[in-house]
């Protein structure tokens, strides 16, 4: 009775050995095939196929910019000219608005962006007594260009764009000066009374230059966000660099400001526009 016991056990310890070699050779046989995979070349293995590039116009936004409005009234208020003023010799009397329509279109991919502005910029400067002057720029400006929205993946109607810019500005600018010098004879306002008769004699010279049908262009290298606030509304900010090229027109007077870049002190400006949005979106799938 031992004796078939201890074979028996012989045989279990013999087969569970086969069982287990046998599952050591099929994982070793499954590794090697893993390994053996990786060295197929890349034209034998099959790819999964990439979404099409469909040319769709996605949907429409329209916003203006709140920047202007709020640094015009704010920082520099819409004061007028007061020559009692003591502590202040310089005054800027501002007007700006900005609006911005852009164009999705191949899933987001991209945004096609049409900026449109107004501007009125007044400066007034009083030295000396009954000596000073004035200078007024009114024009408008077109911007056009396009953003790669490079969050389209992630996002179906908000971007993180990167994009280009080309701007034109057409305005026109007055410039008048007036001063008192008794050297040249001219002397300040006065009083002169003659028989019967009293009447104020004003010897200042006064002298205007006036301009118009001028231009300037300039580029722009953007980077910007448009996020979903509520519904179909969207806020975002636009940074820009911008960089002139050239003033066209100028004869007399050398421009002092550009609509849409602002001083021309510098060729290169860098700004920051914040905008509020409505979205008219197009029906269309997303896969």
């Amino acid at each position: 009775m031992y004796k078939h016991i201890g074979l028996l056990c012989i045989f279990c310890l013999c087969a569970f050995w086969q069982n287990s070699h046998a599952q050591n050779n099929r994982v070793s046989e499954i590794n090697v095939s893993r390994d053996s995979l990786k060295n197929i070349p890349d034209s034998l293995k099959i790819k999964k196929p990439k979404k099409p590039f469909k040319f769709t116009i996605d949907g429409v936004r329209a916003g203006f910019d709140i920047v202007y409005p709020i640094f015009d009234n704010f920082v520099f208020p819409n004061n007028p000219f007061n020559p009692n003023d003591p502590l202040t010799k310089t005054y800027r009397v501002k007007q700006r608005y900005e609006a911005s329509i852009d164009v999705g279109f191949a899933q987001n991919r991209f945004f096609a962006v049409f900026d449109y502005g107004y501007s009125k910029i007044e400066r007034y400067r009083l030295g000396l007594p009954f000596t000073g002057f004035s200078y007024k720029n009114i024009g408008s400006y077109l911007r056009i260009g396009v953003d790669y929205n490079f969050m389209h993946n992630n996002f179906k109607d908000e971007a993180m764009f990167v994009g280009f810019r080309y701007a034109q500005a057409g305005f026109r600018h007055d410039f008048q000066y007036f001063g008192a010098s008794e050297a040249w004879g001219f002397r300040p306002p006065r009083l002169v009374t003659l028989p019967d008769t009293a009447i104020i004699v004003d010897d200042r010279f006064i002298g205007n230059i006036s301009e118009s049908g001028l231009s300037a262009s300039w580029v722009e290298l953007v980077l910007g966000l448009k996020v979903n606030v509520w519904k179909q509304f969207f806020m975002g900010y636009t940074a820009r660099i911008m960089i002139r090229s050239g003033i066209k027109g100028e004869d007399r007077l050398l421009a002092n400001e550009l609509p849409g870049f602002g001083s021309t002190n510098r060729t290169a400006r860098v700004f920051f526009n914040y905008y509020l949005a409505y979205r008219l979106a197009f029906k269309r799938k997303y896969k």
